[in-house]
């Protein structure tokens, strides 16, 4: 098995630059599924009594509330790759100190652990 090589700096500005406007996108996101929610919650109380208005109101608030917790995580999963990207650590497994393999980052450009210590978290063996 070949060594793994960490990114060049021309692949971490680039793998930079796409973070940062992914974290613009999510933050556009987050904002209109919270106006969302909001405008939900107020409308609750103008329903007839129906129960099905109701319930349909809630479901579609609670849908945006759980998008827009998801989106902010993957916000702070953004910013602690551009910090580590920042600090020299980006690609470098958190738990073992390897060499995160470039197309796991690739696919999931903010991932921390490598593809052993994320199935040693997932299954606990």
């Amino acid at each position: 098995m070949a060594a793994k090589k960490a990114p060049t700096k021309t692949q971490l500005r680039k793998v930079r630059a796409e973070l940062l406007e992914e974290r613009d996108q999510l933050l556009v996101q987050v904002k209109g599924l919270d106006v969302e929610a909001d405008v939900k919650y107020w409308r609750d109380g103008g329903f007839d009594d129906d129960p099905a208005d109701s319930g349909s109101a809630s479901f579609e608030r609670e849908t945006a509330q759980s998008l827009s917790k998801h989106a902010r995580g993957i916000l702070t999963q953004i910013d602690d790759a551009v910090r580590r990207i920042d600090n020299g650590t980006y690609g470098v497994c958190e738990r073992c100190g390897n060499r995160i393999d470039s197309d796991r980052l690739e696919a999931l450009p903010y991932a921390r652990l490598c593809l052993d210590c994320k199935r040693h978290d997932e299954t606990g063996r």
